[in-house]
């Protein structure tokens, strides 16, 4: 009887309908892969290598560079550590590479969901806004950040729009999740806190305008409130924020974790010097694209302002502001604004376009769209996880690391930032003098990141800041200007190819 109910459905699973979805999902999910080259990978997985060796115990100290061995680390992606090392430890690069991926797609699904709407709807603001994000996806704990703000974002939707919803009061438990895997929980905050003041001043401004005896005045404070929150929801609500604020202080630092967080954001001299914390500018060809979803985002909003949904809209615009300010948020902006994504996406095109996405031609190109999709990022994605020649190819000083394991260079290693992940990962032998981790770490006045610039440009006295660490030799980038400046203090190349140049001081071993 099971399989005769199971074979009458199968027409129904194959409609247009369901296969547009499943192409959406799929198209989603290739454009995701990434090759397994993001700097900071390499110290990820050796800090979840740690975290395996020292049963779970999270370090207090820094336990991989030589500059800074007594700063109080706080491994605020610890538990996102654990996960890669161990899926890299079983199964490799490229499982990497397709977790990730799906971690990404589903944030970008999960952020619709909460939306009343068409699915086919709902796939297609999340296929425009994954697009939009493609310059800072990849294999990173960032995408488990963004994971963690779209379930937010669901689950408060879907309050909004269901006021019996039962899932809201998970809230609290995945905060406490999230705390573990990534200090972005800050943004699931601040989101919570954008929202209820949303809901909050649109029952105030409502309340004013029912006061005016003009018709216009009702019916604008009508449509203010439509599918708002009535007080005794948003009192819920205002209070399970509260409880999940509360539940970020269940992790291992305790309230410490919220010193990494603060010391990142207001850390001017890194937002002016690392390039992923840079703001978005249309001078960098990689803005392009999220400067044409902006484009596109905003003749779209024109065509539909009068049946929008003004909430996405308000709630979307401090996370707009973000998405300009740092490379790093743009994505948050990006799984903010796909709600509204929906709504815009149902208010123009409505039934016409959901007749459109059921046609076979539609569904053929989009098939042959996922294969040409799914065929490129394989090929970029598969060699570099299959193969570390390959993957150093992506300007990673592999070759100078063998030669620096058949002749070890006795003391300390100056080595470039960007570097610092994976000699972390491929060259333990040595501490490393930067990584990834460290370019908010400070003392005082006192900052590493900024002695290493000091010296990678070669700043007055920067020689005194490689006798201050006794620095031995350096790993860097081969140029004329790098090889000149440790040639005129006496040290000596001993190796050169590639991307990397090894100098060492004379009386180095």
């Amino acid at each position: 009887m099971k399989f005769q109910n199971l074979t009458k459905n199968i027409p129904a699973l194959l409609s247009s309908r369901n296969i547009f979805l499943l192409l959406g999902v799929l198209f989603i999910f290739f454009i995701s892969i990434r090759p397994p080259i993001d700097p900071d990978m390499g110290w990820h997985l050796r800090d979840g290598e740690y975290l395996f060796a020292h049963n779970f115990e999270v370090a207090h100290r820094d336990i991989f560079s030589f500059t800074m061995p007594d700063f109080p680390l706080i491994m605020h992606e610890w538990g996102t550590d654990i996960i890669m090392y161990f899926i890299y430890a079983n199964w490799g690069l490229l499982a990497l590479s397709l977790f990730f991926a799906a971690v990404t797609t589903l944030a970008f699904l999960l952020a619709t969901f909460g939306v009343s709407a068409r699915r086919e709807h709902k796939v297609i603001a999340a296929m425009l806004a994954v697009i939009a994000s493609l310059p800072i996806v990849g294999v990173r704990p960032q995408m488990v950040n963004l994971l963690g703000l779209a379930l937010t974002i669901y689950l408060v939707f879907r309050l909004r729009a269901n006021q019996n919803f039962r899932g809201i009061y998970f809230l609290p438990l995945i905060f406490a999740v999230w705390v573990n895997t990534h200090g972005g929980f800050a943004i699931g905050l601040f989101f919570l806190g954008v929202y209820l003041a949303v809901e909050l001043g649109k029952s105030i401004l409502a309340n004013i305008l029912r006061k005016r005896k003009r018709e216009i005045f009702r019916k604008v404070s009508e449509k203010i409130l439509l599918a708002s929150l009535n007080f005794k929801i948003w009192l819920r609500l205002a209070i399970l924020a509260g409880l999940s604020a509360l539940a970020t202080l269940l992790n291992p630092y305790g309230w410490r974790v919220y010193i990494e967080i603060f010391t990142t954001i207001f850390d001017q001299y890194a937002k002016k010097t690392i390039s992923e914390w840079m703001p978005v500018t249309i001078q960098n060809p990689m803005s392009w694209q999220f400067y044409i979803y902006l484009s596109l985002f905003a003749i779209l909003l024109l065509f539909s302002w009068r049946r929008l949904d003004w909430t996405y809209f308000i709630v979307a615009i401090p996370f707009l502001y973000l998405g300009f300010s740092s490379w790093r948020h743009m994505p948050v902006f990006l799984i903010v604004s796909t709600p509204l994504w929906v709504n815009i996406v149902e208010s123009i095109s409505g039934k016409e376009l959901l007749r459109l996405v059921s046609r076979w031609w539609i569904l053929a190109i989009l098939c042959f769209s996922i294969i040409l999709v799914a065929r490129q990022q394989l090929n970029l994605a598969v060699p570099k996880a299959l193969s570390m020649e390959k993957l150093a190819e992506n300007s990673y000083p592999l070759e100078a690391v063998e030669y620096l394991k058949v002749h070890p260079v006795s003391g300390n290693m100056l080595n470039e930032y960007n570097w610092g992940g994976f000699l972390i990962w491929q060259y333990p032998e040595k501490k490393v003098f930067i990584d990834g981790r460290m370019p908010s770490w400070r003392r005082g006045d006192f900052r590493i990141f900024e002695s290493f610039n000091k010296i990678m440009s070669a700043d007055k006295d920067w020689s005194d800041e490689l006798a201050k660490y006794d620095v031995s030799f350096a790993l860097v980038y081969s140029s004329s200007f790098n090889k000149s400046k440790f040639e005129s203090i006496g040290w000596e190349e001993i190796f050169q190819k590639g991307p990397a140049i090894i100098m060492k001081r004379p009386s180095s071993d």
